[in-house]
């Protein structure tokens, strides 16, 4: 803090998670969500989440009201590393940035009607806002095409279920598309037609999954009700895992394999019962051996599967070293809270 109380600025107007929890007197899960909900603009950092303090009102010590609106005007896959880096860069012509216009009231509308028709292909415009190599990504990769919704026709829910068990059990690299279409009975032509190609088909496919899961949380009566009912149980036959850890085998990239794919359901669960906290109904004593067997097995497999673990949780703005010290303070959590006599 400096001499005003307010956090001190880093060289590159930024806070910490910490300075803006203090700043606001909300709590770090408060931020999260907000961040979430681009309610408020966070991204990865050196080590930790850094958020840009022109955002901030430091008078009244809350979000400016401009920012939400701010935020919500970009394409929901442009990365908030990309949105803060542009919001400072100076236009040649004006030398004023994309925040100097956001913040006047005289050409604040200005600004929102830049950011909705923000395009990260103009690089002309926006090359000063590259990060050297660290650059995020802008959007999937998989140019120009979104995944079919299992409900389109029956045709693309046979093509999809088919692909499901062969994926899984054989693993993507070893299967064709017209092993596909011979085991949903539909012409290949019809695959290529609705996919084009393999990779657009396994993320259709991991899509319907992860949705099909959610929903299936989503409708359990509370967050211990999801974890209970789902774990271990025959919710997709093992497909979700089983293609997961082949393509991870496989060397598929996570956003390639995911491709936007978002797990909802234990989310919406766990907020909502953050907000009413009520105790789970455990047992009173636990098995130090199958506490250490699970903490041992999520810190043996954690690089292996970290990737995967961003990509699906929407971690994009946070920083890997941030998701592992928080995965690494739950295990710490679940050690002390599974003690004898606690």
């Amino acid at each position: 803090m400096d001499t005003s109380g307010e956090p001190a600025d880093s060289a590159d107007g930024t806070w910490t998670t910490p300075q803006v929890a203090d700043f606001l007197g909300i709590s770090r899960q408060a931020i999260n969500k907000r961040v979430r909900n681009r309610k408020m603009l966070g991204y990865a950092g050196n080590g930790s989440t850094l958020f840009p303090t022109w955002q901030f009102d430091l008078e009244h010590k809350e979000i400016r009201a401009e920012v939400p609106e701010f935020l919500a005007a970009f394409d929901e896959t442009v990365e908030p590393t990309t949105i803060a880096n542009w919001s400072i860069t100076r236009s040649r012509e004006s030398g004023r940035s994309p925040v100097d216009l956001l913040l006047s009231a005289e050409s604040h509308e200005d600004a929102i009607r830049l950011a909705s028709a923000y395009s990260p292909s103009d690089a002309e415009e926006h090359a000063a806002a590259a990060v050297d190599s660290a650059a995020p990504r802008t959007g999937k990769q998989i140019a120009a095409w979104a995944p079919s919704s299992a409900r389109a026709n029956k045709a693309q829910h046979a093509i999809l279920l088919a692909a499901a068990d062969l994926f899984s059990r054989k693993g993507p690299a070893k299967v064709t598309l017209r092993e596909v279409a011979a085991a949903a009975d539909v012409s290949y032509g019809l695959i290529h037609r609705f996919y084009r190609t393999k990779e657009n088909l396994l993320v259709a496919v991991m899509e319907l999954l992860v949705s099909y899961g959610g929903e299936r949380l989503s409708g359990e009566e509370d967050a211990y009700a999801a974890i209970e009912n789902s774990f271990g149980a025959d919710v997709d036959s093992g497909q979700f895992g089983r293609m997961l850890m082949w393509s991870i085998f496989e060397g598929t990239p996570p956003d390639r394999l995911l491709g936007g794919v978002r797990a909802g359901g234990y989310l919406s669960q766990i907020d909502a019962l953050w907000e009413k906290p009520a105790a789970p109904k455990i047992r009173s004593e636990f098995d130090s051996s199958v506490v250490a067997a699970l903490v041992g097995l999520v810190a043996s497999v954690w690089d292996l599967y970290e990737p995967y673990l961003t990509e699906l949780q929407d971690g994009s703005w946070r920083d890997s070293d941030d998701i592992r010290a928080q995965v690494t303070e739950l295990l710490q959590l679940l050690v002390y809270a599974s003690r004898p006599n606690r």
